[in-house]
């Protein structure tokens, strides 16, 4: 049994990431709010800088692998596993850490650069991202024991975005449209859950920076598309999906020329109110598109 899983009172390293700290602060109360409910102790690694997104990985292949794996190495020091809430951060650090697994002289020169600091990277640490954490750690029966709101009048919309999923010589040769991971869980909450075109592609985010045309039109059709599907609500374990498809949804209507107004959960939110846990304390005044547009708080909002 790893550190991080010890039956109903589990401990693992957390690693945030930028987003949840910034501009989506909801999802890291939300994140510490479940937490707590469901008996995990999250140890935040409060020294670990940003993996950089892809644009490092782009510019510095070996700074890239650096910054990542002295994050592994930081929960490695505490003895736990290493958990994030960030898709792109996860397939980050998972990434790094496959390099420097299977690279021994780009591993010798990452250890040289961690001992300027005190740092070792064992490789024992696995890195996992929330989603998989409550299915395969907490597990089916201890989340349907802890529900306390079954989500049972609720029609989920699952955007799983590129990074969780994606690519195939990271997360192996399962076609990535097959994933239903987060129908799974939604399952246990007792939502019904929604197919529809785009619950696996691409919000558009990385591609913001240069424009947000981009976000908008791709965006734009998988909302539109979850709702025609008969969707009160989409559900992301990502926060940079969460910016393009919360944020932007106006600018998509008016792409599309039609009415969206379809609230956007992050995932740890959705298991909050299953929970029930106070609106509040899962922050979800801090959406753009309100969350109570539809049935989903009875108090709080």
């Amino acid at each position: 049994m790893s550190a991080s899983h010890q039956g109903p009172n589990m401990q693992i390293a957390f690693y945030p990431g930028c987003s949840a700290r910034t501009t989506c602060g909801e999802l890291l109360e939300a994140t510490h709010a479940v937490a707590d409910r469901l008996g995990i102790a999250l140890e935040t690694l409060s020294s670990a800088t940003c993996t950089g997104s892809r644009e490092i990985r782009a510019a510095d292949p070996e700074r890239f692998v650096a910054l990542n794996v002295r994050i592994i190495a930081l929960a490695e020091a505490k003895g736990l596993d290493l958990m994030t809430i960030c898709n792109t951060c996860t397939l980050n650090l998972i990434e790094a850490k496959q390099r420097v697994d299977n690279d021994p002289a780009l591993r010798a020169r990452v250890d040289r650069k961690l001992a300027e600091e005190g740092l070792v990277y064992r490789g024992t640490a696995r890195v996992t991202h929330f989603l998989w954490y409550l299915l395969e750690e907490v597990g089916e029966a201890r989340l349907r024991a802890l529900v306390k709101t079954p989500l049972s009048e609720h029609r989920i919309a699952a955007f799983y975005g590129c990074h969780i999923v994606r690519p195939p010589s990271i997360f192996g040769d399962t076609d990535a449209r097959d994933v239903r991971s987060i129908e799974t869980l939604a399952q246990i909450l007792g939502c019904t859950t929604v197919d529809y075109s785009g619950r696996t592609a691409c919000c558009g985010f990385h591609c913001s920076a240069q424009s947000d045309v981009i976000p908008i039109k791709l965006s734009g059709r998988h909302v539109a598309s979850a709702k025609a599907a008969g969707a009160d609500a989409m559900v992301t374990p990502c926060p940079l999906c969460h910016t393009v498809l919360d944020t932007y949804q106006d600018d998509m209507a008016r792409d599309l020329n039609t009415s969206l107004d379809l609230p956007v959960l992050h995932l740890p939110q959705l298991v909050g109110l299953a929970l029930g846990i106070d609106a509040a304390a899962l922050g979800l005044k801090r959406h753009v598109v309100p969350v109570q547009e539809v049935r989903w708080v009875q108090r709080g909002v």
